[in-house]
């Protein structure tokens, strides 16, 4: 198989058996890609932290029989929070099918009809069984979004950049956030309970039209249009895109995609069996562990106990009445804060140095938030003014915590998995990989209220010692990849062992011995550079 490149025109007389052209049902999907229409790069998204006060809203409460405080509700509510999740993983699953074969897209827009109908349904729920089928419908389309953007991100962005766009993305995803929160606050204060949870839950609704509308004035990725043989197209996006445009450099990253194209045709693990379960020359099994485990990971940190049940943990801090909820509302700001430090540091100090600096320091955060707590119950009623202080102190560390998590994991957790996998399965990795933040997420969510019940502060300190030992497989088996581009992280990857210092130094190896990509043995399922 071979090809030749021609430096000085920036031809390519590509081999087009290494290319997977659309599938002729593709071009019936409206939507996509135009390259007349090529403009920006833009992302919103939502969360569910609505969720953090409907779960405490007496209508909603009332509306879904789980009023009663017994075991059975409580074990409903977290369930509900829960099946948001499962929907996630479906989303996910049927990006990983649907992406390489419609292009990013086409696949953005169809995660935006999902999301616009579990959003009606659930503004319109008028039972439990309703609104389960609700969150599960408005959690596939959050699963094509959330898998699908951060992928379609990092292929468009440069290297040095991957990680600033994935923060602007997510802090965009925080505002909305916020947004909603404070909606749901103002209309319990001046309007009917029910309005002011179903408002909110509908209210996504206006984002995704817009996304849904927009989407076709973005660039489709150029790793999906050189994968299907589009080799012009995606030199066109390159050049829109990359912040200098420099023709040179974009004929060379051209030549690493194709080289990538070519290397991966020879690769066995195209399909989720495969790569779960056969082992091959881009260890491609090895990268959906790295990927997936990053996302548990980022649940294991305990955000969730935090972000979609902060009024009952600052209800911990001893605040009574509307307090617990408006300190709520106020950590989202924090948040959004936190995301802006993430677009500076992201990049500048490297995945690994972040994931590793924001356990330490939550681990560390939490244990004196778990102390605070049992002093501040401790001080109820024999001396409520030093609780109070002790409260205060609480309080702090929650929005001490939330904005170390957003400056460091937030962002990493997302864009890792977009890095790890080779473009012949980046698209099902990235899938495995919101599917394990799924799993890890609906369990947790569906524990954690017994948690809060069972333990009370002792929460903090339980989440404290997952932190901390988490710190040992980051360390141990987590690389470096900002600032690489997508095709060097083959090299990086291809080492036979997990070890991080042992696959850094084969990579300085074999990019000293062989340049790069380019160059490689054949054999070894890369290209022959032909001058």
């Amino acid at each position: 198989m071979k090809e030749a490149i021609d430096h000085e025109e920036g031809d390519f007389i590509p081999d087009r058996s290494m290319f997977r052209p659309e599938p002729p049902f593709a071009k019936y999907i409206p939507g996509g890609y135009s390259p007349a229409r090529c403009c920006a790069i833009l992302f919103f998204g939502y969360d569910t932290a609505v969720m953090s006060q409907v779960n405490d809203n007496d209508d909603y409460l009332n509306t879904m029989g789980v009023a009663g405080g017994s075991d059975r509700d409580a074990a409903a509510i977290g369930g509900l929070v829960s099946l948001w999740f499962g929907g996630f993983a479906i989303g996910a699953l049927i990006v990983g099918y649907i992406a390489d074969s419609i292009g990013r897209l086409k696949t953005i827009q169809l995660g935006c009809i999902w999301g616009i109908v579990g959003a009606a349904l659930l503004a319109s729920a008028q039972n439990i069984t309703w609104f389960s089928f609700a969150r599960v419908i408005s959690g596939i389309g959050c699963g094509h979004l959330n898998t699908m953007v951060p992928v379609w991100t990092s292929e468009l962005a440069d290297p040095h950049l991957r990680g600033a766009f994935v923060a602007v993305q997510f802090t965009l995803a925080m505002v909305g956030s916020t947004v909603a929160y404070w909606m749901e606050f103002g209309c319990t204060k001046t309007q009917s309970l029910s309005f002011s949870w179903r408002l909110p839950l509908g209210f996504q609704i206006v984002f995704l039209i817009f996304i849904l509308i927009a989407a076709p004035f973005y660039p489709e990725s150029p790793r999906h249009l050189a994968k299907i043989g589009d080799l012009e197209g995606a030199r066109s996006v390159l050049e829109k895109c990359r912040v200098e445009t420099d023709e040179q450099a974009i004929e060379r990253e051209m030549e690493e995609i194709v080289a990538a194209i070519r290397a991966e045709a020879t690769s066995t693990s195209h399909s989720f069996y495969s790569m779960l379960f056969t082992k091959d020359k881009l260890h491609t099994r090895r990268r959906v562990i790295i990927g997936s485990g990053v996302q548990v990971m980022q649940k294991l940190t305990g955000i969730d106990f935090i972000a979609v049940y902060a009024p009952d943990m600052f209800a911990l801090s001893g605040f009574k009445g509307d307090k617990p909820a408006l300190l709520a509302g106020g950590n989202w700001f924090g948040y959004i804060a936190s995301l802006a430090l993430s677009i500076y540091l992201c990049d500048r100090v490297g995945r690994r140095k972040l994931m590793l600096t924001g356990c330490l320091l939550m681990g560390i955060v939490l244990i004196v938030g778990g102390i605070l707590s049992h002093e501040t119950i401790a001080h109820t009623s024999g001396n409520p003014a030093l609780a109070n202080k002790f409260g205060s102190g609480v309080a702090a560390i929650l929005y001490i915590y939330t904005f170390i998590y957003g400056s460091t994991w937030l962002t990493t957790c997302w864009v890792y998995p977009t890095e790890v996998f080779p473009l012949a399965s980046r698209s099902k990795g990235a899938a495995l990989a919101t599917f394990s933040f799924s799993i890890a997420g609906g369990t947790i969510n569906m524990i954690i209220p017994y948690l809060i019940d069972a333990i009370g502060f002792w929460v903090f300190i339980l989440f404290a010692l997952i932190n901390l030992a988490l710190l040992v497989p980051i360390y141990l088996f987590y690389v470096e990849t900002a600032n690489r581009h997508l095709e060097q992280l083959d090299i990086l990857f291809s080492s036979d062992s997990c070890l991080s210092w042992r696959a850094e130094a084969y990579f300085n190896q074999q990019m000293n011995e062989q340049g790069g990509i380019l160059g490689q043995d054949h054999e070894k399922g890369t290209i022959e550079q032909v001058e």
